[in-house]
């Protein structure tokens, strides 16, 4: 596990309307999507859970484009709707960057 994965797995929060907020008002526009297997390494296809780590800008660099959404997007937003709903993949907020 990398350090940058590490602080954001120990950093982590519930995903929520008002955490979402607060990032907004602090300039974050985007939360790149990241999969984890139950041990924290690296799964797109299969994850144990998902780790949305805020940006406020993407990088225009296509080695560093990965898997982004808009943080007012309406897949966001059903995602903090169904926060509760214990059979689907647990979803989490990584310490603003």
């Amino acid at each position: 596990m990398t350090n940058e994965m590490k602080n954001n797995f120990l950093n982590h929060r519930p995903l929520t309307c008002e955490a979402l907020n607060k990032l907004q008002q602090k300039g974050y526009k985007y939360l790149q999507v990241q999969g984890y297997t139950l041990d924290h390494h690296l799964e797109y296809v299969d994850p144990h859970y998902l780790m949305l780590v805020p940006f406020k800008e993407l990088s225009a660099t296509r080695s560093k484009m990965d898997v982004y959404e808009a943080i007012d997007s309406d897949i966001i937003r059903e995602w903090v709707k169904t926060a509760d709903t214990s059979d689907r993949v647990e979803i989490f907020l990584a310490g603003a960057n």
